[in-house]
């Protein structure tokens, strides 16, 4: 059985203004480098067998806390970086937003909201080739991943399913682990 632990990255600027990161280079505020390193600390005692990472800053700022106990290389993967927002990058992630969260996890929406956001299926397309590729290559491993938010609603989906009514809603907080096995 391989073990996948994903890590979100700690809180950004970002995450505190509600502002859409996407693959724009948020920086960790204080509080996320606490919760990275407290997350650093939960996992110490973990015998990882390789870790991944997505190429964003603020993820492999996060992924060096908790490396700091494990020493691992780094595998950098484009397949789990955040979800291109477009236009949307740098704006208001609120009531003000032109496309709501909903919206914008709705998988059945097949739309880049003419804002040049990235497909919803583009993105679990890479995402999904991502986990095939560690569990066919890593099967029963312990593996680390340390990506984002809107990453990690594909996780939920490949592993749970996607909820009834489509909509990803369910995404780690920041500097959270969550253990998939398969």
């Amino acid at each position: 059985m391989t073990k996948i632990y994903y890590v979100r990255h700690g809180q950004t600027d970002y995450n505190v203004k509600n502002i859409w990161a996407g693959s724009s280079n948020a920086k960790l505020t204080k509080e996320g480098k606490k919760q990275a390193q407290k997350t650093g600390e939960e996992l110490k005692d973990v015998k990882f067998d390789v870790a991944f990472v997505s190429p964003l800053k603020r993820a492999r700022k996060t992924f060096k806390y908790i490396n700091k106990f494990h020493h691992l290389k780094p595998n950098v993967d484009e397949r789990i970086k955040e979800r291109n927002f477009g236009k949307l990058e740098g704006t208001p992630a609120g009531e003000t937003s032109p496309v709501s969260k909903q919206n914008m996890y709705n998988y059945d929406l097949n739309d880049d909201f003419g804002l040049g956001v990235e497909k919803i299926q583009d993105t679990n397309a890479r995402v999904v080739n991502f986990i095939e590729y560690v569990l066919k290559n890593y099967e029963g491993k312990e593996v680390l991943v340390v990506a984002h938010g809107a990453i990690g609603r594909h996780f939920d989906a490949y592993f749970n399913g996607l909820p009834e009514n489509h909509i990803m809603l369910k995404g780690p907080k920041n500097a959270e682990c969550i253990i998939y096995k398969k």
